[in-house]
């Protein structure tokens, strides 16, 4: 009984990942070259090149991409976890497309937009962030994935994206 149960569940879980392969193309074959890893449906460019905002989204369009977007924890957390993991990077901090807007119909109310100017809707700032003192671009910190806002003409390595064409 005991040898049929495992046969069993050796058989579903070949099974499960001969289709998951076939709906999940290897990292590879997606993302193409220059250590671009995929999460979902996206592919990540981590750079351990320093930049300011205005040569990092240069970089990320020379990569054919944008700086990143990131849109919910899950995805927070896998950046944070490929950024903590990198060997030889000093800084601490990573570009992201996002930075303040103002609004002009609003009293000139800022807030926080992505790279394509969506507003941001999910957040991980760090304690005592944003603190809105003449900041306007958003970091990623690669210990903790915790955000805050920088100033762009800091220089720090850079999170790019490009979407999998579906």
């Amino acid at each position: 009984m005991m040898f049929r149960l495992l046969v069993f569940v050796f058989l579903i879980t070949v099974t499960y990942y001969k289709v998951e392969g076939r709906h999940h193309p290897p990292a590879d074959d997606v993302c193409g070259v220059n250590e671009w890893k995929r999460f979902r449906q996206s592919c990540y460019y981590i750079s351990a090149d320093v930049r300011n905002i205005d040569d990092a989204m240069e970089d990320c369009q020379i990569q054919g991409g944008a700086l990143v977007t990131i849109e919910s924890p899950i995805e927070n957390y896998w950046i944070a976890e490929k950024l903590n993991d990198l060997p030889k990077v000093e800084n601490r901090f990573f570009w992201t497309s996002g930075f303040t807007a103002a609004d002009k119909n609003k009293d000139n109310t800022y807030y926080w937009v992505w790279g394509n100017y969506k507003e941001v809707g999910y957040t991980n700032w760090a304690p005592g962030e944003p603190n809105d003192k003449g900041y306007v671009c958003l970091a990623v910190n690669r210990w903790n994935g915790k955000w805050s806002d920088e100033k762009c003409h800091e220089k720090f390595n850079v999170v790019c994206e490009k979407q999998i064409n579906k």
